[in-house]
């Protein structure tokens, strides 16, 4: 903040004059990703005003994804958003025909782990059961991503118990389904259809990706086919709405 010694002229209100300042020094790289911000008495120290107005202007930060707030240890950096690529074939006529969404990678970065949560093979889904036409039990695996050291996305799959007897007893903590799935089952998967849809995060999936009950996540959908084109497995992936950017381009020759 420039032009007194604290900065505070003009209009603007002092928490947004010292939003910017903080985002300037983020984008600026004079705070990192990762690192602590200094605390609110210092802050307020600095600025020479009150607390409440350094909280107000961190938890604008905060809301738009630039910190992350960490109960009991105190605010960080956020890592910058993951950025997914989307190569369209030409540009859409309506917003109602860019949906493709299925383009986006399902596999796991080299930045990224994803680990074992949760396992079952008596899960009896309703919206797998429709998704995939099957009666079930359903083998229901439930993982978490980590993009970095940040969690970035909860994901669950579900594929009907018959086709993947004893799988519960060869995943473990790291080993890629995928790659099981292929070479103890022989079942080679490709997308069928993939739906995203913009909600609000569970209390369970809020603790996991380490956001407060409520916050944006994006929600994708879909289901894969096997070899013959049968519908083999449904996914649900919820992913932290502040740490993820679509961008679109579009083929026009």
């Amino acid at each position: 903040m420039t032009g007194t010694r604290n900065g505070r002229q003009g209009r603007t209100p002092v928490y947004r004059q010292v939003e910017r300042e903080l985002l300037r020094r983020i984008r600026d790289r004079e705070l990192l990703p990762g690192e602590r911000l200094p605390t609110e008495p210092e802050l307020a120290a600095e600025w020479g005003i009150n607390r409440l107005t350094i909280r107000q202007a961190v938890a604008e930060l905060a809301r738009a994804g630039y910190v992350t707030v960490r109960q009991g240890s105190g605010t960080y950096v956020a890592e910058p958003p993951m950025v997914i690529d989307l190569a369209l074939p030409s540009m859409p006529s309506t917003d109602a025909d860019a949906g493709s969404t299925a383009a986006i990678a399902e596999t796991v970065e080299q930045n990224q782990t994803e680990t074992l949560i949760d396992l079952t093979d008596r899960d009896t889904a309703g919206d797998a059961a429709e998704a995939l036409d099957a009666d079930g039990p359903f083998t229901r695996i439930d993982t978490l991503i980590h993009n970095g050291n940040q969690p970035f996305m909860v994901a669950s799959y579900w594929i009907e118990t018959r086709r993947v007897p004893g799988f519960t007893a060869q995943i473990a903590e790291r080993v890629p389904m995928f790659q099981i799935l292929q070479q103890r089952y022989d079942l080679r998967l490709r997308h069928s259809w993939r739906s995203l849809t913009a909600t609000l995060a569970s209390t369970e999936d809020a603790a996991l990706l380490e956001v407060p009950p409520g916050s944006p996540v994006m929600l994708r959908c879909g289901v894969n086919v096997d070899a013959d084109g049968v519908p083999t497995m449904y996914l649900r992936r919820r992913l932290r709405g502040d740490r993820i950017r679509f961008m679109m381009h579009y083929d026009t020759d």
